[in-house]
């Protein structure tokens, strides 16, 4: 009879954890980096899009200086980690940077100090933020090396990295996660 009991005790148990493994963020596929991470893990984002500007400097004397309409890029970071059952993000955003950058796809190896990314934010991603994520990544076309800078006719990239792994990716249209993520 006892071990009638812990049979019956360690199936309930075995289908309770089933049951709650599928049931948060079943949508993540095995193709998406976010499928294995582990809480100790991170997944970086970083996505660089191009905009129309005006610069306003002003000088230690008092003077300011406004510049005429130009394009730079700026780009975004995204640092997704899993806390229990839940993604998280830290947000962060680049000085503003020359058009055309040819140093955004240097970050698939390593973030550099000259990025000087500030963070903005930190936020508990909600079901509908975290399938943006994997939307991009799931639509995004793969880069050549041709399209590694961020020139006129690649305006908006955006690069995976989870450890070793990485993807950078041509995103068509001006879909960017800071606006998208914003919006919750």
């Amino acid at each position: 009879m006892k071990s009638v009991t812990s049979n019956i005790f360690f199936g309930l148990l075995v289908v309770t954890f089933s049951i709650k493994a599928q049931s948060t963020y079943s949508f993540v596929t095995k193709e998406s980096l976010l499928h294995n991470l582990l809480p100790t893990d991170s997944v970086i984002y970083y996505q660089c899009h191009v905009v129309e500007a005006k610069e306003q400097i002003q000088t230690v004397g008092g003077q300011t200086l406004t510049t005429q309409s130009k394009k730079i890029t700026i780009t975004d970071k995204f640092a997704i980690y899993k806390l229990d059952s839940t993604y998280k993000m830290n947000f962060y955003t680049a000085s503003l940077t020359v058009f055309p950058n040819r140093k955004f796809s240097g970050l698939k190896i390593r973030e550099k100090k000259y990025w000087q990314f500030v963070k903005q934010k930190s936020k508990t991603l909600t079901e509908k933020d975290v399938k943006y994520f994997i939307a991009l990544e799931k639509t995004g076309q793969a880069t050549t090396e041709y399209d590694f800078a961020i020139t006129k006719y690649t305006t908006n990239q955006l690069i995976i990295k989870a450890k070793k792994d990485f993807k950078q990716l041509l995103i068509k249209g001006d879909y960017l996660l800071s606006s998208l993520t914003a919006k919750n």
